[in-house]
C-alpha cells in the first residue's frame, strides 16, 4: 500500500500554490485530449477543469464534461468515453 503523507505536508504544499497549479496543468491536458478523442469520434462533447478545496483543505482538479450521454452512452448515443480514454493514455 501506498505511504501516507503526513497533514502538514499536505497543507503546506496547498499553500504555496504550486500543488493547484500542477493538479490544474495535468487536468487540462486531460480536458485537451478528451476534446480531441471527442472530436475524431464525431462527438460534440466539452471537457473543462473545475478546482476546488476538499473538506478537510486539499486542492482537487477535476475534469468533467457537458455530454455524460457521449461519454457512457445511452440507447441513442454511442458511447465514446474520451475522458476514459484520455486518462488512460489513449
Amino acid at each position: 500500500m501506498g505511504r501516507m503523507v503526513d497533514d502538514e505536508v499536505w497543507r503546506a504544499a496547498n499553500k504555496d500554490g504550486k500543488l493547484e497549479q500542477r493538479l490544474r496543468e495535468r487536468a487540462q491536458k486531460l480536458a485537451d485530449r478528451a476534446t480531441q478523442i471527442s472530436r475524431s469520434k464525431g462527438g460534440s462533447g466539452n471537457y473543462r477543469v473545475e478546482v476546488s478545496i476538499r473538506p478537510k483543505g486539499r486542492v482537487q482538479a477535476l475534469v468533467v464534461t457537458n455530454d455524460v450521454d457521449e461519454e457512457y452512452g445511452t440507447e441513442t448515443v454511442e458511447r465514446i468515453g474520451a475522458l476514459r480514454k484520455a486518462a488512460k493514455g489513449g
